[in-house]
């Protein structure tokens, strides 16, 4: 039903990466990756904007993608079904709102201009992603545009590596890095194997940023 583009696109796509962060430029494809994303990879996806009467465009366009294929309804919000797959759309307006989906696990959670959520909202959500459908993947995959202000700087906090320009250890485009919580700080660690740290077993999780361009969408 859906196709990516090349170039970034299929980066994303491909991409085996826990936790994706797509963007740059406005126009480079972000809204379609989203949908895709869901269509190709996933079998339950939960898709976030902050304010749900946002969702209106996003609705239109997976009706665009799906045709006839399955059942889209909006009430009491976007869901699309077909057999045991579902795409649900929300908005999380208010910082309580994140604790509506404790509980209600998919194996994609996924953010539209994720700069506009807090760091809370973003942790809570996708800490319930999960599957117990066997060799199901499961991935966080976010987009955003450059934070335009304070609230949009934790971005650039998590994913440093590739956003900001004095870290001592650049990561490129699309490649991916491994990370964990230790004493509560976002540590980098060297790969993704288990490790023992005070009586305690860590499973360092992986992260990506994949930069897009307008001119990377053919469409535009």
């Amino acid at each position: 039903m859906w196709t990516p583009q090349p170039g970034p696109q299929t980066t994303a796509i491909e991409s085996e990466a826990d936790e994706i962060l797509f963007g740059g430029e406005a126009g480079g494809g972000k809204t379609d990756l989203l949908l895709g994303f869901a269509l190709m990879k996933h079998t339950r996806s939960h898709i976030f904007r902050r304010d749900a009467g946002q969702l209106g465009e996003m609705t239109d366009r997976l009706r665009e993608i799906v045709g006839d294929v399955g059942r889209v309804t909006e009430s009491p919000r976007p869901l699309w079904r077909d057999g045991e797959r579902r795409i649900e759309m929300a908005g999380l307006l208010n910082e309580a709102d994140a604790l509506k989906f404790q509980g209600r696990a998919s194996d994609l959670k996924a953010f539209d201009e994720v700069t506009q959520f807090s760091r809370t909202q973003y942790l809570i959500v996708s800490g319930w992603g999960r599957s117990a459908k066997e060799g199901q993947r499961v991935q966080t995959l976010a987009t955003c545009n450059p934070p335009i202000d304070e609230d949009g700087l934790w971005i650039v906090e998590r994913w440093a590596a590739w956003l900001d320009p004095n870290h001592p250890n650049p990561a490129a485009s699309g490649e991916v890095r491994w990370f964990a919580n230790i004493g509560g700080a976002d540590t980098e660690c060297e790969d993704g194997e288990p490790f023992e740290l005070d009586g305690e077993t860590i499973h360092p999780s992986s992260r990506t940023f994949v930069r897009s361009h307008l001119s990377d969408n053919a469409y535009l």
